[in-house]
C-alpha cells in the first residue's frame, strides 16, 4: 500500500529535527522505497531525508524576531507551497513549529493533500483559536502528552498519544557522578553543583544570563564551594556568556549534557522543554523566564494557565518554583535554591513528582515507532 509513495516533512527547530529524524529512521527501515523530502535539519538529513532547506540553522522566536526575518520566512514558505503544488506528495507530515506549519497545513488541505501533525501546537496553553484550524485541515494529530488526547477530543479533533520522544532519546539510568564531574574538572567535594540553563537562543541568553551570573555570585557568599555547570547549545561559545571572571566557578560543557545534569544537585532552567528533560533526569529545579516587556504583556493576555512550565503542567501542580519576569531576580532565585538545599522535604517532593511524570509518560512502544506506524497507516489510506 505504501510502496513508491512520497512524504513531505517540515520541522523548523533543533528539537523537531531530532524527534523527526528518529521517525524517518523507522519509516525508512519499514519501507526502503519511501521517499521523504522537505525542510528540516542535519539530523533529518542523516536519517535519509532529502533536506532541501535547513530551517534549524537560525531558529526564530518571538513576535519582533519574526517581523525582522519575515522576508526569509515568506521565501521558505513559498518554496514549500511550490513543492506541494508541483510534486503533490502523498502525505504532508508537520513537526511542531506551529506558526509556519499550520499555515502550510491549510495550503495542503486546499490541494487535497492529507496532513499528519506530530507534536501538536500547545493550544491548550494559548491561542486556542488554532483548534478550529486543526479540526478542519489535520487528518491525524500525534500528541506527546497524555492529557492532550482528552483535550483535543473535547474540541472534536482526533488525536493519538504516541509517547514522549524524550523518553526514548534520553538515558534515564543512574549516573557515575564522580567520574562525570571529574571529567569536567569538578571535585566531588564541591557543593552545591548547579546546572545553569539560560536557553539556546541569543535573545534568551541576553535576558537570562546576567540574572544567573548575579545569582551565582550571591549564592557563593553562602555556599563557598558551589560550582556552576553551563550546557552550551550548538553554535554557542563561552564568549556568548559575558561577564565571567577568574573567580567565578563556571564550567562549560556541550549540551544537552544529560549525564552532567543528572550529576548536579539542582538546576536553574529556562522555561521550555528543558524543564521536562531535567525532571526526567531526576534533578531538582527552579524554572526561570524573562521576555521583552511588550511580549510579557501580550503573554499575560493570551496564556490561560496558572503555571507555564511543562513540568508543572504535567504534574498538575506547582512542583517546581517558577520565577517569571520581575520575580526572576538574584535574591529570589538564591532564596528558592536554599529552600531546596536546606529542606529535604522540598527536594523529595520534587523528586516524587518527577517520578510520577516519568510513569505517566511511559508506554511500551517507542514514540518514534508509534508515530511512524500511525504515519504509515495514514499513508496507506492516501490516494
Amino acid at each position: 500500500m505504501t510502496q513508491n509513495k512520497t512524504i513531505m516533512m517540515v520541522a523548523g527547530e533543533v528539537s523537531g529535527d531530532m524527534h523527526a529524524a528518529r521517525v524517518i529512521q523507522v519509516l525508512r527501515a519499514k519501507n526502503k522505497k519511501l521517499r521523504v523530502f522537505g525542510m528540516g535539519g542535519p539530523q533529518m538529513a542523516a536519517a535519509g531525508m532529502d533536506v532541501r532547506e535547513d530551517l534549524t540553522r537560525q531558529a526564530i522566536m518571538g513576535f519582533f524576531e519574526v517581523l525582522k526575518k519575515y522576508p526569509v520566512i515568506r521565501k521558505r514558505f513559498k518554496q514549500c507551497e511550490q513543492w506541494l503544488q508541483k510534486e503533490k506528495p502523498d502525505l504532508l507530515v508537520l513537526v511542531d513549529y506551529p506558526g509556519f506549519n499550520l499555515r502550510l497545513a491549510q495550503t495542503a488541505h486546499r490541494l487535497g493533500i492529507p496532513v499528519c501533525y506530530y507534536i501538536a501546537p500547545k493550544v491548550w496553553a494559548w491561542n486556542e483559536g488554532r483548534v478550529k484550524i486543526l479540526k478542519k485541515v489535520i487528518r491525524k494529530l500525534l500528541v506527546i502528552f497524555p492529557f492532550e488526547t482528552a483535550y483535543f477530543r473535547r474540541h472534536g479533533v482526533g488525536s493519538v498519544y504516541v509517547g514522549n520522544p524524550l523518553m526514548d532519546e534520553m538515558d534515564l539510568g543512574p549516573v557515575k557522578k564522580k567520574e562525570t564531574l571529574r571529567a569536567l574538572g569538578i571535585e566531588l567535594s564541591r557543593f552545591p553543583i548547579v546546572c545553569v540553563m539560560p536557553g539556546s537562543r541569543k535573545g534568551e541568553i541576553e535576558r537570562i544570563w546576567p540574572l544567573y551570573l548575579k545569582a551565582a555570585r550571591r549564592l557563593l557568599k553562602t555556599c563557598r564551594d558551589a560550582a556552576f555547570v553551563v550546557p552550551k547549545s550548538n553554535g554557542m561559545e563561552q564568549e556568548d556568556f559575558p561577564g565571567i571572571t577568574a573567580d567565578d566557578p563556571f564550567f562549560f560543557v556541550d549540551g544537552p549534557a544529560y549525564e552532567v545534569r543528572k550529576a548536579c544537585d539542582l538546576a536553574w532552567v529556562k522555561s521550555g522543554t528543558g524543564t521536562l528533560e531535567t525532571a526526567l533526569l531526576g534533578t531538582p529545579m527552579i524554572v526561570v523566564y524573562r521576555m521583552a516587556p511588550v511580549m510579557a504583556f501580550l503573554a499575560l493576555k493570551l496564556i490561560r494557565l496558572k503555571d507555564v512550565s511543562l513540568v508543572n503542567l504535567l504534574a498538575r501542580r506547582t512542583l517546581a518554583p517558577e520565577l517569571l519576569q520581575e520575580q526572576a531576580n538574584p535574591k529570589r532565585l538564591v532564596a528558592e535554591t536554599l529552600q531546596i538545599l536546606d529542606k529535604p522535604r522540598v527536594r523529595e517532593s520534587q523528586l516524587k513528582g518527577f517520578e510520577k511524570i516519568r510513569k505517566d509518560l511511559a508506554i511500551k512502544v517507542k514514540a518514534s515507532e508509534k508515530a511512524a506506524g500511525e504515519i504509515l497507516k495514514l499513508l496507506g489510506k492516501s490516494r
